[in-house]
């Protein structure tokens, strides 16, 4: 778990969202976590969200970013899941 600034992986979260390769939020995630290759939680999620969400989320890269909203361009989600692999790898290469 590393907590690093959306602002790098902003173009990869905007081609994953153009090519539908984009879960959003807690109950979606968990409910298709074999698709997940790697999850964004905000840094601005309480504390008890992040923790509950890392307790359910096994065997899928966890990162926490700051400014994940502005990313995506969406107010009121403070997680993502992506299923793109390629798309994927590159975000967790930048976030290393």
């Amino acid at each position: 778990m590393s907590s690093l600034r959306a602002d790098n992986i902003a173009p990869y979260i905007g081609l994953a969202q153009r090519a539908n390769a984009v879960l959003y939020g807690e109950d979606i995630i968990l409910e298709r976590i074999k698709f997940a290759k790697v999850v964004l939680i905000d840094l601005d999620a309480s504390d008890k969200y992040k923790e509950r969400l890392l307790k359910k989320i096994k065997g899928c890269p966890v990162y926490i970013t700051a400014n994940l909203k502005t990313a995506l361009h969406k107010d009121g989600v403070n997680s993502v899941a992506v299923t793109n692999d390629n798309l994927a790898n590159a975000i967790i290469e930048i976030l290393r």
